[in-house]
């Protein structure tokens, strides 16, 4: 990509207040133009990741009413789904942050929508990998964002946040769901 497409790409997506990270749209992590916020030692972006990737998803596959809430991502995709110097964080990564605003059983509504945090994180609900069909649910209720800990072939583990709740659930999942994504800054980027 020519370095005027690039300046020019990066002005209209910053502009719309949206981050669309993947290898492709995003550079070097340290650049101020990345809406980040910093939590502790800990450095994670401000909006879900909404990068177009096979494999992810527009919740019932509808931008226009979605996209503020990111794509959601099987988690294979969300892999792919990373600017240079972000990762998706891993469950102890997850649980620094959670014990930050007193642990699962408290942090729940210091990190969603208007809590304290300034994490603002969604309740965009999933796709679910247990049907050849398109199958979403729980938008507006829940929020499920995968980590990069896996559990086994088929699994990985996700913190699922619950509207009006202060209670998160860190279990695994299926890979073949598709969940939402927040990524955090690679340690040695932060420094």
């Amino acid at each position: 990509m020519n370095a005027k497409l690039k300046v020019t790409l990066y002005a209209l997506l910053f502009s719309a207040g949206f981050i669309y990270c993947g290898p492709a749209s995003v550079g070097d992590a340290k650049s101020p133009k990345l809406d980040t916020i910093h939590i502790g030692a800990q450095i994670w972006m401000k909006h879900n990741t909404a990068v177009n990737l096979p494999n992810s998803f527009w919740y019932e596959r509808d931008s226009l009413n979605n996209h503020q809430n990111g794509r959601l991502y099987f988690f294979s995709a969300a892999q792919n789904a990373c600017p240079k110097g972000f990762h998706i964080p891993t469950d102890e990564e997850w649980q620094v942050l959670i014990n930050r605003f007193g642990g699962d059983e408290q942090a729940g509504k210091a990190l969603m929508e208007g809590g304290v945090s300034g994490l603002n994180l969604g309740v965009p609900g999933y796709r679910s990998g247990n049907s050849k069909n398109d199958l979403f649910g729980k938008k507006g209720e829940q929020g499920f964002y995968w980590s990069s800990t896996v559990k086994g072939d088929q699994t990985a583990y996700a913190r699922m946040f619950t509207a009006n709740s202060s209670v998160i659930t860190d279990a695994y999942y299926r890979r073949a769901n598709a969940f939402s994504v927040r990524l955090i800054m690679d340690a040695t980027v932060a420094k």
